[in-house]
């Protein structure tokens, strides 16, 4: 699939297979250990998700982690760290159920050459799900599960702008659930995950906006990626879908449903390495 004309930005995906997956308990809104779930179907999903990626002709790598037995939500890979430009920045995770994925995504990230650096001992930080970069500044979540103070640590560690937003609503906990910057001049995003002043900045920047509906967020619109100038986006937002093709962006729609059980769409499967 041939990218379109606009520049794209180089990074690199890393995923890990939901090998382990399972709803043993509930640290959103999203998971409910009484819903039915189908390991096996999300692995069709995800297998899927990771096909469609390596039939783009994207200036960047696809890397595989191999799942740790235990550690049930290790798919969605980079919610413990935050990476760009060779440099790993790793955070503590809000709820205690997942704190054990750290270790083993910093093994697998330093046995790599990430040059790896931590936040203080006691800080929340959810890595890649509170952050992403967007013409070369990081824009960054916190109120929910992220402490504010990540933005000085983030700061410090990649030298760049951090413009940061305040999540408003518990089923939109992190940044990537609210927020979807598509390139320079186009941003995607879900007005209810943020309060006035965070909508006011947002609106504030030089570029278009395009605004998801309720509806459309709670399918995850915007936990969405672009990967070598293809926009891929999970099933059940036909208004956004049609938003992004009129501006002749190409789409590709992924069904995740079995992870959204999890709070958790595409973005959250894929660790965005920017490079």
């Amino acid at each position: 699939m041939a990218a379109p004309s606009r520049r794209v930005a180089r990074k690199d995906i890393l995923l890990c297979p939901p090998t382990y997956l399972e709803l043993k308990y509930e640290i959103n809104p999203w998971m409910k250990k009484t819903t039915p779930f189908s390991r096996e179907r999300a692995s069709e999903q995800w297998e899927a998700l990771v096909a469609a990626y390596r039939k783009v002709d994207a200036p960047g790598r696809i890397e595989l982690a191999p799942p740790v037995p235990g550690l049930t939500e290790l798919c969605f890979f980079g919610d413990s760290v935050f990476l760009c430009e060779g440099k790993a920045l790793f955070g503590h995770f809000r709820h205690k159920e997942r704190e054990p994925e750290r270790a083993a995504v910093k093994e697998f990230l330093l046995a790599r050459n990430f040059r790896g650096f931590e936040v203080k001992e006691g800080v929340f930080f959810e890595g890649a799900g509170e952050t992403m970069l967007w013409n070369d500044k990081i824009l960054f979540g916190f109120g929910k599960r992220s402490d504010e103070v990540v933005r000085h640590f983030l700061r410090q560690t990649f030298k760049k702008d951090v413009i940061d937003f305040e999540m408003e609503d518990a089923s939109f906990y992190h940044l990537d659930t609210s927020l979807f910057p598509i390139h320079e001049e186009l941003i995607v995003y879900y007005p209810g995950g943020f309060g006035p002043i965070d909508n006011a900045t947002i609106e504030s920047f030089e570029c278009e906006k395009i605004q998801v509906s309720e509806k459309e967020a709670r399918a995850f619109a915007c936990n969405s990626i672009v990967w070598g100038g293809v926009v891929f986006m999970p099933r059940g937002a036909p208004e956004l879908r049609k938003e992004l093709e009129r501006r002749s962006l190409a789409v590709v729609e992924v069904d995740v449903s079995e992870f959204l059980k999890f709070g958790g769409g595409i973005k959250c499967l894929t660790l965005q390495h920017y490079l």
